[in-house]
């Protein structure tokens, strides 16, 4: 037996603020995995019958419009029709069906019903949107309805709520950041629709990133790397250890034909807590600001301090452009995006130490972090926004334009109307909001824009 104790969050309804309606928990196992390789295990089946039940299938559905014929003709009515506008019963009616969508797979995390998936599996692959309907199957047989909590493009994590009358199965959760390369793990998932199924592998890799899995613009990638099969169908599914703990969210797979060689990814559940915690307690995602951009080293890797926005959190602690950030936290940097993913994972107002190379000494600055929601509108009057596939939609934006765009716009300035893609902000490139706060300075600026197919420079003042 290993020790285990439990995470109760409950939520007091408040006037005004927001609250899911009830408390939910989570089963959390922080212990170390026993590495001796002294014990010979023949079998894993008691431990993956305890731990699998909590696995689901998700099955979206889409409501669509047919059209099916009329009766048999009769040419007089369709002479009086034609001249004389009256309605025919043989015109051809439109009806409203739901037909299957997609399928996935999910994680029961709490014995209240929240159940964790893609946020890839329960939207549309073109445009984004939510599908009309999404159904968990518990076990191969009970369908639930399901709520959907909230869903983040940025990370592909997704968080639903099933209403069922008796306790359902769920996983116990672990420490993601306790795996090593060599550590043993089972995917398990409802692959091409065909059942729950169990493979075996290792952990390949961990922390990887900037390998363009999610489309979304300023994504952040941090993923499990596992050479357990993972096939079409298996997105949301888990990703247990050698205990049956969950350690991770089955998300994508590398490869040219579309078929699994191997390279398997997954997101670590420690940001999956983060996500779940998050719309549960705030109705929305918290990360953390630190107000610099970022730049990569001569190498291709480590994290340099471009510039610093003035009055951010980076500015009160000290940081200085050309700074090489090494370490956050308790952690080590060596990218663009293991920084972004550091800082995006704490909590608005926490305050963590950073570690920088400045002018070949090393020296260590407390950082309380702001919030990236109150940091969303950088410019006065502008509200800014990711470029997603309902964005690009909505305002006629082709595939091959990168930035953000102008969302809304108070009309306190007609430079940046609704539909304007910001894509660089003083000669820096802009994938994300946080990208634009980061370049910009009291003064003049100098924007490279995108606004019904023509590109231009423009300046504007900030305060």
């Amino acid at each position: 037996m290993y020790p285990k104790f439990s995470i109760i969050i409950t939520c007091f309804l408040v006037l005004g603020d927001f609250c899911p309606g009830n408390s939910f928990s989570l089963q959390v196992d922080d212990s170390e995995l026993d590495r001796s390789s002294q014990s010979n295990i023949h079998s894993y089946s008691l431990i993956l019958n305890k731990s699998t039940p909590a696995v689901v299938a998700v099955t979206t559905q889409q409501v669509v419009r047919r059209m099916y014929p009329g009766g048999v003709s009769n040419p007089i009515e369709d002479w009086l029709r034609r001249y004389y506008g009256l309605p025919g019963i043989n015109q051809p009616r439109i009806e409203e069906e739901k037909v299957p969508s997609g399928v996935g797979s999910g994680v029961i995390v709490s014995p209240q019903g929240h159940v964790v998936t893609n946020a890839h599996v329960i939207t549309d692959p073109r445009t984004g949107e939510l599908m009309e309907e999404v159904v968990v199957q518990v076990g191969g047989q009970t369908k639930y309805s399901a709520e959907i909590i909230g869903y983040d493009h940025a990370t592909d994590i997704a968080v639903l709520k099933v209403e069922a009358e008796e306790e359902l199965p769920h996983a116990i959760l672990t420490n993601s950041d306790q795996l090593q390369v060599g550590d043993i793990v089972f995917a398990v998932g409802n692959p091409l629709g065909i059942g729950m199924t169990v493979t075996m592998g290792i952990v390949s890799a961990t922390r990887r990133s900037e390998l363009g899995i999610l489309r979304e613009e300023g994504a952040y990638e941090n993923f499990i790397q596992t050479d357990a099969s993972i096939n079409r169908g298996n997105s949301g599914g888990a990703l247990l250890d050698a205990k049956g703990r969950l350690v991770g969210i089955n998300t994508a797979i590398i490869s040219q034909t579309g078929a699994n060689i191997g390279i398997g990814l997954a997101i670590p559940v420690n940001m999956v807590k983060r996500a779940l915690t998050d719309y549960l307690e705030e109705g929305k995602i918290r990360r953390g600001f630190l107000g610099v951009s970022l730049e990569r080293g001569p190498d291709g890797g480590a994290a340099i301090v471009g510039s610093v926005v003035s009055g951010s959190a980076a500015a009160k602690a000290g940081l200085m452009p050309g700074d090489k950030i090494v370490k956050i936290g308790e952690k080590g940097v060596s990218s663009v995006n293991q920084a972004r993913v550091l800082i995006s994972q704490s909590l608005p107002g926490s305050n963590i130490t950073i570690e920088v190379f400045r002018q070949g000494l090393l020296k260590k600055l407390e950082v309380v972090l702001g919030s990236m929601s109150e940091e969303n509108a950088p410019i006065p009057g502008i509200q800014l926004s990711p470029l997603t596939p309902v964005k690009r939609k909505e305002f006629n934006i082709p595939d091959g334009v990168r930035g953000v765009v102008v969302s809304d716009s108070t009309g306190e300035t007609e430079t940046f109307k609704k539909g304007v893609v910001l894509v660089e902000v003083n000669g820096s490139q802009i994938l994300s909001v946080d990208d634009v706060a980061q370049n910009l300075y009291s003064g003049i600026n100098r924007f490279y824009v995108w606004y019904r197919g023509k590109y231009r420079f423009l300046a504007y003042r900030i305060p």
